[in-house]
């Protein structure tokens, strides 16, 4: 089924009677601007419109689908089952469109809500320094886009933060930072010290168990040397 073709029969027609748009709806009980977007072959009208819009135009119903003239009579009643299926899958494609372009306006919704959520709740997001709220002069470089889930802990603190970043990637990004650092030891254990600023990185490490796409990033901190 042609849209445009029946659109422009519906103009022609229209004019050939010198009618306007607005007069047209009129008499149909519709908004010009409804004939507009038929003439403009983007919509159809609705089948309880076939039998005035068609009187008024002085046409059948298979003239109206078909967008052009029947000269014969004789397979009236093929062409309009033809048609009249063809009208049918026109409707459910529209019907399929309607619902598909709801569901994208629905996800658009739920992700527009949960991006001003993180926003809201997670101040690391879209940001490059994770600053901690506990001890002052922590400031630690954190892979962008990653956001905020929380801090516990009482001397030393674990920051947990998500980030859709893969563990190679992350990892990479926190050799380059840990190698800027002292590493201390002490108690069998090797820490990464922040001369400048004063404060021990006890852990930096991506969570790598492969569960989804989203993955978790560990930092633990404390104040000052922790072998001191």
């Amino acid at each position: 089924m042609n849209q445009e073709k029946i659109g422009k029969f519906i103009s022609e027609l229209r004019k050939d009677k010198n009618m306007t748009q607005l007069e047209l709806s009129n008499k149909l009980g519709i908004s010009d601007r409804t004939i507009s977007k038929w003439e403009n072959g983007r919509g159809m009208p609705d089948i309880s419109l076939f039998d005035p819009l068609c009187k008024e135009l002085n046409i059948s119903i298979n003239e109206l689908l078909k967008g052009e003239r029947i000269k014969s009579n004789k397979n009236e009643t093929q062409i309009t089952a033809e048609i009249l299926t063809e009208y049918s899958k026109y409707l459910k494609k529209k019907e399929r469109r309607k619902i598909t372009s709801l569901l994208v306006v629905i996800v658009l919704f739920i992700f527009i809500l949960f991006s001003i959520f993180i926003l809201f709740f997670n101040k690391t997001f879209f940001g490059t320094m994770y600053n901690s709220d506990f001890i002052s002069n922590v400031s630690i470089p954190i892979p962008k886009f990653s956001y905020y889930r929380g801090t516990g802990g009482m001397e030393e603190y674990t920051t947990k933060l998500k980030t859709l970043k893969q563990p190679d990637e992350i990892n990479v990004f926190i050799d380059q930072y840990l190698s800027s650092l002292d590493i201390i030891k002490c108690n069998n254990e090797t820490y990464y010290y922040n001369s400048r600023n004063d404060f021990t990185i006890i852990q930096y490490r991506a969570n790598n168990d492969g569960i989804g796409f989203v993955n978790t990033i560990y930092i633990s901190y404390t104040n000052g040397n922790i072998c001191n």
